[in-house]
């Protein structure tokens, strides 16, 4: 492109100003420098006009006759685009030639850009314009702004994102704004609107939440900003539950699609055809992201609503949804998963709920998520652990939804929590297998008639509890289980219970009663085909036999635990029973050996997230360094294991005073050997390294995230604040108020501090912040 000397086309000057993208505009700059057709693609509101418009500013001084900008968003026909191009371009032809003639024999000669301004529902006609003047204009230049594809040929898809938010965990205060492209149009937008408007330290925390609940998206952004003139932004927060009637008055110079949010989405809706629309009501039930699975079971129909003809597959409606940019496409380890913005979710659930098919989908997806919890459940003791534990991760959000959807403590929640036991205690999630334990067989108004499903919830709790080192709540748990096991005839809850009592009396230190239960137990889970559970029963059976200084016998269970490991293609008991291996020769002094097994147990267990067994393992492994005068490597193992047990929810001290004893000895040693100041370095170091760092380190590996990476703070600056009202005794409502947030957020903070601090109570976060205050 050559430097022209003036400015000329028909680009609208901007009223406002251009907030961020600057990356973008250069990326796009230099697409069209290097090809010919751009398409700038997102959803409603997100910024595509204003996006093209900038890039023109910018580029029109290149072109020797400038950039035009054509508005099709009034057009009906497809077939009338040619002629909105003429006008724009102020082509005067009065013959009765085809217009797309007229059209390509005035760009032939001539250097200039095009900008096709809101193409969706003209595509057709707009996708053959586009490729004619390709096919015969060389020096052609098309920038278009569309929420779905052209698919032409030399099309290149730009997705526009929304403007960049502050995470939902970081505190933000007036000197962050500039970081944000979101909080930064709101506070220009605000102080144009509202004389007298100023962000600062007072509001920045309430500005950046509301940007955050509206997703960065401009216009919503835009909207809220007009409600500043008679609401605070507390005020605006308070009512997002209502993100429609809220945000109902805009600018009147805008387009009438974009003067309310509804109307915006209105838009976006009117252009799906009637099985399109379906689809994106039944996927509101959907919360977070969901796979092509999904989708296809809980949403797919053999015949469209109304008209009794077959329905398209739901695999062609979803990428119809997705090149109309309804929904978002991520990937994910191995898959493409899908997502919705809150905004077009939350329309979606209305247009479900007012067909009254909210219910019906509802219950689908949580037949659906427990069906594929049941899978997981019984094919864990595979090779195919690792993908299951993957996927459950994924799916968290859906399978919360799932619970909380459900009747309280009734048996679909019961079954959920039993089928979902690999996360709690084998994925290191023993914090929310508590939580959603309790809830459960806790609920206020539940019936608590013994049923096989509440007597499964029952033992999954108490290990669970015996884990996080609750004794008493174990025990009750295992009385009622065994009540319920004994009135029904359910045998295999029977050798659960049995070997819960085992691995309870392992972990209070009494090796003679554990023994005999674990015999038991063994022969009983072995019975019932419980072939997972008679694997951990055999490790902590090994366990017990080798702090017992019964070596040979441990070596025997562990072995023969391993054999059938090694059969089914099992990894995950695999590992601890390698580490019980471990522990047994490091017992008897033979640290050459112990090294080599605890590395091996670490290896396998790597496939999971950091859990209690990764700590564990990085334990044994600062033992044996301490053992062989490996001072420095054995408080940074120790330091890892510190942080590592944080995360987990629970302690070393939940694993009986053996294990605890042999901490303490290894850190007396080190106290020994080392300085002070040389040990908490060290100490330090450990603790402030990832969990993919810490097993890199462990395993002696250079890997780039084995680097210490900053520690953060136990809680964030939000969850401390709530963490200082709970102790004073407010209620998430009186929370929510104070911070001027939803209770809904409120109780997703709680959560998150349950998990990070490892706790399954409110009076425990009251506990935990009081102590911290001295």
């Amino acid at each position: 492109m050559s430097k022209a000397r003036r400015r000329g086309g028909n680009v609208p000057f901007a009223a406002t100003s251009f907030i961020g993208r600057r990356q973008q505009c250069k990326e796009i700059r230099d697409r069209l420098a290097s090809g010919r057709l751009v398409s700038l693609i997102g959803p409603g509101g997100v910024g595509k006009t204003r996006l093209a418009l900038q890039v023109a500013d910018e580029m029109n001084h290149l072109l020797e006759n400038g950039v035009y900008f054509v508005e099709l968003a009034s057009l009906v026909d497809g077939g009338d685009v040619p002629a909105a191009v003429i006008h724009a371009l102020g082509i005067v032809d009065q013959s009765n030639r085809d217009a797309t003639a007229k059209l390509i024999e005035y760009l032939r000669d001539r250097d200039l850009m095009l900008i096709l301004d809101n193409c969706e529902h003209v595509l057709d006609g707009a996708a053959a314009l586009v490729n004619a003047i390709l096919r015969r204009v060389p020096s052609a230049r098309i920038l278009v702004t569309t929420r779905t594809s052209l698919t032409v040929t030399e099309e290149f898809l730009y997705p526009v994102p929304p403007l960049t938010v502050p995470r939902d965990a970081e505190p933000v205060g007036i000197e962050s704004v500039p970081q944000f492209e979101s909080m930064r149009l709101l506070q220009e937008r605000a102080a144009a609107a509202c004389p007298g408007f100023v962000l600062d330290e007072d509001n920045a925390a309430a500005a950046a939440r509301l940007c955050i609940q509206l997703e960065g998206i401009p216009l919503a952004i835009e909207l809220a900003v007009a409600r500043l003139r008679i609401l605070s932004l507390g005020q605006i927060l308070e009512r997002l539950t209502d993100r429609f009637g809220l945000l109902a008055i805009g600018s009147r110079s805008a387009a009438p699609r974009q003067q309310t949010l509804r109307s915006l989405v209105d838009w976006s809706f009117d252009l799906c055809s009637e099985p399109e629309r379906q689809l994106w009501a039944r996927l509101s039930v959907f919360a977070g992201s969901f796979d092509l699975a999904a989708a296809e079971r809980v949403c797919g129909d053999g015949y469209a609503e109304d008209s009794g003809h077959p329905a398209p597959p739901t695999l062609d409606l979803l990428g119809s949804l997705v090149n109309q940019s309804i929904l978002a496409v991520e990937s994910q380890a191995s898959s493409m998963r899908f997502r919705m913005l809150e905004t077009i979710r939350a329309y979606g659930a209305e247009i479900l709920a007012a067909a009254g098919q909210a219910e019906r989908f509802r219950g689908r997806h949580r037949q659906y998520f427990l069906d594929a919890v049941k899978d997981c459940d019984r094919s864990w003791c595979g090779p195919d652990q690792a993908a299951a534990a993957t996927w459950m991760r994924a799916e968290r959000e859906n399978l919360r939804a799932a619970f909380d959807t459900a009747a309280p403590g009734g048996n679909y929640q019961l079954e959920l929590i039993a089928g979902l036991r690999y996360r709690w205690y084998a994925d290191g999630y023993i914090a929310e297998g508590r939580r959603w334990a309790d809830e459960a067989l806790d609920a206020p108004d539940a019936d608590r008639v013994p049923t096989p499903a509440r007597a499964a919830a029952l033992w999954v709790a108490a290990r669970v509890c015996l884990l996080q080192g609750d004794h008493r709540a174990a025990a009750q748990r295992l009385d009622e289980c065994e009540a319920s096991a004994t009135l029904l005839h359910l045998a295999e809850a029977t050798a659960h219970c049995r070997g819960l009592r085992g691995l309870a009396a392992q972990l209070r230190g009494d090796l003679a009663e554990a023994e005999s239960h674990f015999e038991v137990a063994l022969r009983a889970l072995a019975e019932v085909g419980e072939t997972a559970e008679w694997l951990m029963a055999s490790f902590e059976y090994a366990v017990v036999l080798s702090l017992g200084g019964r070596s040979e016998d441990a070596v025997a269970v562990s072995t023969s635990a391993l054999e059938v490991c090694q059969h089914r293609g099992e990894r995950w008991a695999r590992s601890y029973l390698k580490w019980s291996q471990g522990l047994g020769r490091w017992m008897q002094g033979d640290f050459i050996a112990a090294h080599a097994t605890a590395l091996d147990a670490l290896r396998d267990h790597r496939a999971f997230d950091p859990s209690l067994g990764t700590a564990l393992m990085t334990e044994l492994l600062a033992w044996i360094a301490g053992s062989t005068g490996q001072f420095e490597r054995a408080a940074q193992l120790i330091g890892a294991s510190r942080s590592l047990w944080q995360r987990t929810g629970t302690d070393l001290a939940a694993f009986g005073p053996e294990l605890t004893g042999y901490h303490c000895a290894c850190r007396g040693q080190l106290e020994q050997a080392m300085t002070s100041r040389a040990l908490a370095t060290a100490l330090q170091a450990g603790a402030e390294r990832s969990p993919t760092g810490i097993i890199a380190y462990a395993l002696a590996e250079r890997a780039a995230d084995s680097v210490p990476e900053d520690a953060p703070p136990v809680l964030t600056s939000r969850q401390q604040e709530i963490a200082a009202l709970i102790s004073k005794g407010r209620t998430s409502r009186q929370i929510a108020a104070e911070l001027v947030i939803s209770v809904r957020t409120v109780e997703s903070h709680i959560e998150a501090i349950m998990t990070r601090l490892g706790v399954a109570s409110r009076s425990q976060i009251a506990s935990w912040y009081i102590g911290q205050s001295f």
